[in-house]
């Protein structure tokens, strides 16, 4: 075993481990932290193609109190993570979050809010004359109502991940270009992790944060995490009329959201694409055309007219066993720590996720939001964490 020795050792360097590592460091000055990276340049990884919501519309308690942190946080992530004098660039454009009801779905979306409000979420249902006001060109048939988080939108991912690494970095924390292969135990105890270059580094304690990657990861080292990664495509296009107003991100019946890109450009996707997991990156104009264009025009009709600019896929780390993520220690492994099968949600909840893992390890506590309903232990005790309806499936790209 070589000595480049660590107190705490994070397994993927996208938005959560790079929010667990600034968070360990910024509560602990003298902690040695090391985040191990497969791919530093991020082409592949989940936070820059992510969709970059943020919102509070969620039913559990734990979900909603993590969203509310989350925005807080990003509200001040600029100047907090400010490197040199030169602030990050979180570019949080508070739009709203409106989610469209019909007689399908009106009634939970109703009571949802009603929850929702009771944790101190910004939400307010609207009728459709006040959903008009807001969105002009909206085709009001079938609709009942709307509810519009208004302490909500949507950020620039790749800058809130720069953001978090590169304060991290500059408080003391070291990112290897290095691919975990096992994690190297003593007995029941983590004593560091094994790379594919047969490098061994130790550490006393490893958090997974591999995103997509988690499921691979734990297999390899002998770890049960039901983390898999599914593909979701996104396209972003020019409408033949270009609006002189800004849409809120909206998520209609069924999946689909949309809002506004930089040039007035409109970005688009829909949950629920496809559950077959796998790395796959590609994406086709036929999905576009056949699965999304027909509701996009249905909701908004000048969008019958438009041209593709450009498409993507990114991956989100599902966790199949609730669609929730997978937070703490892990059981029966000393040392071992998980953060990951977030299901499209991690973005917005990476600000707590990394506060309440740099709790748990450095003061065996969660303190400032209790995150226990969503630890790991459930995989094995059969207790699920479940949302409900367009709230489980709206999981970002």
């Amino acid at each position: 075993m070589n000595n480049k020795g660590y107190d705490i050792l994070i397994v993927g360097g996208g938005v959560i481990g790079s929010s667990i590592a600034y968070h360990l460091i910024r509560d602990s000055s003298d902690a040695k932290v090391a985040v191990l990276e497969k791919d530093p340049t991020y082409e592949f990884a989940t936070t820059p193609r992510s969709a970059g919501g943020f919102r509070q519309q969620f039913v559990q308690e734990v979900n909603i109190r993590m969203s509310l942190y989350g925005t807080k946080q990003i509200e001040q992530f600029d100047e907090e993570m400010m490197v040199d004098g030169e602030p990050a660039n979180a570019e949080f454009r508070k739009s709203g979050y409106l989610f469209l009801g019909i007689d399908d779905n009106w009634v939970p979306l109703q009571r949802q809010t009603q929850i929702q409000r009771s944790f101190g979420a910004e939400v307010d249902l609207l009728a459709p004359d006040e959903v008009k006001k807001l969105i002009p060109d909206l085709n009001l048939e079938g609709l009942r109502g709307a509810a519009l988080g208004r302490r909500a939108g949507y950020t620039d991912p790749y800058g809130i991940l720069q953001g978090y690494r590169r304060k991290a970095k500059s408080l003391g924390g070291t990112y290897l270009h290095a691919e975990a292969v096992d994690i190297v135990r003593a007995k029941d105890r983590v004593i560091g992790i094994r790379t594919a270059k047969g490098e061994t580094i130790e550490g006393k304690a490893v958090v997974i944060a591999a995103g997509a990657w988690t499921g691979e990861v734990g297999s390899r080292a002998g770890i049960n995490l039901p983390v898999d990664p599914i593909p979701r495509m996104a396209f972003c296009f020019d409408p033949a009329t270009k609006f002189n107003y800004d849409l809120p991100l909206v998520v209609a019946p069924g999946g689909m959201y949309f809002r506004h890109e930089s040039g007035r450009q409109i970005f688009v996707s829909r949950a629920g694409q496809d559950d077959l997991p796998g790395f796959r990156f590609d994406w086709n104009r036929h999905f576009f055309e056949k699965e999304i264009w027909p509701d996009l025009a249905r909701w908004i009709p000048c969008f019958e007219r438009l041209k593709i600019n450009r498409g993507w896929t990114g991956l989100i780390d599902l966790c199949r066993h609730d669609r929730n993520a997978l937070l703490g220690a892990y059981p029966g492994v000393d040392g071992l720590y998980v953060a990951a099968g977030f299901s499209g949600h991690g973005l917005q909840h990476a600000p707590a996720a990394g506060r309440g893992i740099a709790e748990l390890i450095q003061k065996g506590r969660y303190e400032t939001i209790d995150l226990s309903p969503l630890g790991v232990e459930r995989i094995f005790t059969g207790r699920r964490v479940m949302e409900e309806g367009a709230l489980v499936s709206h999981s970002a790209v």
